[in-house]
């Protein structure tokens, strides 16, 4: 316990970017097994937390923390691709998440609406689409998981699937699959579709929709 006290503190000030990508990865699990112990607080400096308001701490703090990550990866990299048309005011205020499992990316959902982003999640491809047709206003980006169970049975090209629906009707919103490192390999077909990158981390999934719209909260700081 005083040992996540004093990570959480370390954390604030955080400014070394490779040390923050692995601090990133193990929050995760950390708060997992903080949560559940049960009802209890934690100590941090002179305050005692819930486990709730920590566990509020660390969203806000990696959130931070993957914005800064993405604005030194474009700072450092090769030159931003040109902004999708039609993108208001440069922002990332709406994203549409379909995967059958949203428990999944609980955290990383967390990291969005504290940078201001909503997240909307559907779970099924079909449910993916008719959200982006009722929309008001528009999605702008949409991310996906490449396989998933559908009311027709497990579909292992689902993200596909989505990505070629959606651009049978929009040319312009950014779909990304969010997935394991092993749908690197299927890079190809889905770029060929439509997609606009594969994810294999929470970092890359930031550096990714940093490509499509900064982040509400950041450009507000």
């Amino acid at each position: 316990m005083k040992e996540a006290s004093t990570l959480i503190e370390a954390l604030t000030g955080l400014a070394w970017p490779l040390f923050a990508s692995v601090v990133v990865w193990r929050l995760f699990p950390l708060i997992k097994g903080l949560v559940g112990r049960g009802n209890f607080t934690v100590r941090v400096g002179d305050t005692e937390l819930t486990v709730q308001q920590f566990s509020d701490k660390l969203v806000e703090t990696t959130a931070d923390i993957q914005q800064r990550l993405t604005a030194v990866s474009a700072g450092d990299g090769p030159e931003e691709a040109p902004e999708p048309p039609e993108r208001r005011s440069g922002l990332l205020r709406r994203v549409l998440w379909v995967d059958d499992e949203p428990a999944n990316n609980a955290y990383e959902t967390a990291q969005l609406q504290a940078l201001g982003v909503e997240v909307v999640h559907a779970t099924s491809t079909q449910e993916g689409v008719r959200a982006l047709h009722r929309a008001r206003p528009a999605f702008d980006a949409v991310i996906s998981d490449m396989g998933r169970s559908e009311p027709a049975g497990y579909n292992t090209d689902a993200g596909l699937d989505l990505i070629r629906e959606v651009r049978a009707f929009d040319d312009t919103t950014p779909v990304f699959v969010y997935a394991s490192a092993k749908t690197l390999a299927r890079t190809g077909e889905i770029t060929a579709a439509g997609g606009g990158g594969v994810a294999w981390s929470p970092v890359k999934l930031f550096d990714l929709l940093r490509d499509a719209g900064e982040f509400p909260g950041a450009a507000e700081a």
